[in-house]
């Protein structure tokens, strides 16, 4: 979902816009909310590359490969003490250099340029804290992760639980499992077992990426496989694929994406996006506040096929709900995305960014606390005219890089 930092080509300006109750704007305590892309002053001459949000914190990343945090800090996400509503530099990464960052909703994971993974915060179960390890409960700042034993090249990260993916093409999950995002069954009675790293069977994976609590996988062949949550058909598999399991707990091959030559793939709280090479992005999952960005005709059509594939009272047929990765066709050309809990952010090749999904929070930044069907034109004032390099999307806010 608070995926991964999407490395932008240039530095840039860091914008903000949506709630900031718990800081996560970094604009300071008199401003917690913004209608429209804000710019941040405070990270102004900073060299900022990178952008990742979790479900309530924030996350930049400098060309020097320095971190810098803001937003809610109750189970230490932030990798530091001190102000949550202005931005500050993660502590104890001097001596590293990082080259990317993800973030869960209560922890944040840090890829350094010699392949090790840091880590800090906690992930939580349906019952509270789990824990950040089998003997730490919270890590309040960076550590090196252990159970990593091979050099790492990518990272992710749901609701509370991450990914990550290994030069030798292996990938390795950890976290909480009970929703089968792991890849493996965890025992509810020993759930601290998911809080190590384990590596998956998968092999020859050149990409990752986290829904809230479901997980995907691409393999140097084109295969993408998807595991977890399935209960909004957000992992984008046939009934065939997944026997209309509600919780996948192993990888399993979507057939609907073989074709597509996916490059980017991660997903919001029950919804999902892929992304071909030839810029076309794929959405499934979750629609009832308009998180596919797809038209009102095509999620008419998916919720006919799923009634006349219900029988009787079955709730699927009354959720609405793309089953299968359908391609946004207002949109194209797309360079990358980034997916809140329900919202989506794109980016297009020319620089435009396009927002869509639940927007109750103002995080569309278009200026209305309303849902948005289709994906829109980000404008505003501050933002027109500039180049967006790079988005990012949280629970309740969203952030842009512009030149």
């Amino acid at each position: 979902m608070h995926a991964l930092a999407q490395r932008a080509s240039a530095a840039g300006t860091v914008f903000v816009f949506g709630n900031g109750d718990c800081g996560q704007l970094g604009l300071g305590e008199d401003m917690i909310e913004r209608k429209k892309p804000f710019p941040m002053a405070a990270l102004a001459g900073e060299h900022v590359v990178a952008v990742a949000c979790g479900g309530l914190h924030t996350m930049a990343l400098t060309a020097a490969g320095r971190l810098w945090s803001w937003g809610c800090n109750d189970q230490r996400a932030l990798g530091r003490a001190g102000d949550e509503f202005a931005p500050a530099p993660v502590a104890g990464l001097d001596h590293v250099r990082v080259t990317r960052v993800a973030c869960s909703d209560s922890a944040t994971f840090a890829l350094t340029s010699d392949g090790h993974v840091y880590a800090w915060g906690t992930f939580r179960s349906a019952d509270g804290i789990m824990g950040f390890s089998a003997a730490t409960g919270v890590q309040d700042t960076p550590v090196v992760l252990e159970g990593l034993a091979e050099p790492m090249v990518d990272v992710c990260a749901g609701a509370d639980h991450a990914l990550a993916l290994a030069a030798s093409g292996r990938v390795y999950a950890w976290g909480s499992g009970q929703q089968g995002q792991l890849g493996r069954l965890v025992l509810e009675r020993r759930r601290t077992h998911g809080l190590r790293p384990e590596r998956l069977r998968l092999q020859h994976v050149q990409a990752i990426g986290c829904g809230a609590y479901h997980s995907f996988a691409v393999t140097r062949d084109g295969a993408v496989y998807a595991w977890g949550l399935n209960n909004f058909f957000q992992l984008g598999l046939d009934a065939s694929d997944a026997s209309g399991a509600e919780v996948v707990h192993e990888p399993t091959r979507v057939a609907a994406l073989a074709d597509k030559r996916v490059v980017q793939i991660s997903g919001g709280e029950h919804h999902s996006m892929a992304l071909g090479a030839d810029g076309t992005l794929y959405s499934f999952g979750r629609s009832d506040s308009h998180q596919t960005g797809l038209p009102f005709a095509t999620l008419v059509e998916d919720t006919a096929r799923m009634q006349l594939a219900g029988e009787g009272g079955d709730a699927s047929a009354h959720k609405k709900a793309i089953t299968r990765p359908t391609a946004i066709e207002s949109l194209g050309d797309v360079a990358g995305f980034a997916c809140g809990s329900n919202h989506t952010l794109a980016l297009t090749r020319k620089g435009e960014a396009y927002a869509w999904g639940y927007g109750e929070m103002l995080q569309l930044g278009n200026g209305e606390e309303e849902d948005v069907a289709l994906p829109l034109l980000l404008r505003g004032q501050k933002i027109d005219g500039k180049k967006v390099l790079a988005v990012a999307a949280g629970g309740q806010h969203s952030v842009v890089l512009a030149e």
